[in-house]
């Protein structure tokens, strides 16, 4: 429980502006690390200069957060899902969402765990019942909580795959679990990833963390 726990103390500091939400911390694990990586890019997009609001999917501030616990499209009226406006001074406007469909280069969807796409493209997209395009998503994570199996490199194959069609710059692979040789196959291909992730490990929370921020600080400087 300790690291459910500890993963929705990050989560309810993202939220902090909402009332309440459809998780918590006894939640299913899988769901609460996707929030707790939103919650990282939410933390560091802040630290780059961004001011953060809550959003519900009808455009109203969110004070029931309803977050996604399997993946739909972004303009999914089943709930008002939610999401956070990402606002830096003299950028376009961005938001965070968890566990969306991108449409990729060959417009075969995918999920995204977590998603940082363009508001005119995810307003565009709500208006329309499409998909974002992966030209439009300025970061994705994928988020795999194993706690006792190993990650096999078919896994890292597939995600290999998976940016292979969604663009290859800023997308993250991370896990909780350590164990195995996908990282060994992510550093060949010099891909972006951080295995062994979770509040329990604070050294590589930062490390990550950091490179958030230099998507960020990147892209303000555009």
């Amino acid at each position: 429980m300790s690291l459910r726990s500890d993963m929705w103390k990050d989560i309810s500091a993202a939220i902090a502006s909402a009332t309440s939400a459809n998780l918590t911390a006894a939640s299913a694990g899988n769901d609460l690390y996707e929030c707790y990586v939103w919650a990282l890019v939410l933390d560091a997009a802040r630290r780059e200069g961004a001011t953060i609001r809550l959003f519900t999917r009808s455009g109203s501030p969110a004070k029931n957060f309803f977050f996604r616990t399997s993946p739909s499209s972004i303009f999914s009226t089943r709930h008002d899902y939610c999401h956070a406006e990402i606002r830096f001074p003299r950028s376009p406007i961005l938001e965070a969402h968890i566990g969306i469909y991108v449409s990729g280069k060959s417009r075969v969807n995918h999920e995204c765990d977590v998603a940082v796409v363009y508001q005119d493209e995810a307003n565009t997209c709500r208006s329309n019942n499409v998909h974002p395009r992966s030209s439009k998503v300025v970061m994705s994570v994928e988020c795999k909580y194993y706690l006792s199996s190993s990650l096999g490199v078919d896994l890292g194959r597939s995600f290999l795959g998976l940016i292979d069609d969604i663009y290859s710059n800023n997308r993250f692979f991370v896990s909780t679990q350590n164990a195995g040789s996908v990282d060994k196959l992510f550093a060949r291909h010099r891909k972006e990833y951080e295995i062994g992730l979770s509040p329990l490990t604070p050294d590589l929370e930062i490390r990550l963390r950091g490179s958030f921020e230099k998507v960020f600080r990147d892209y303000q400087a555009r």
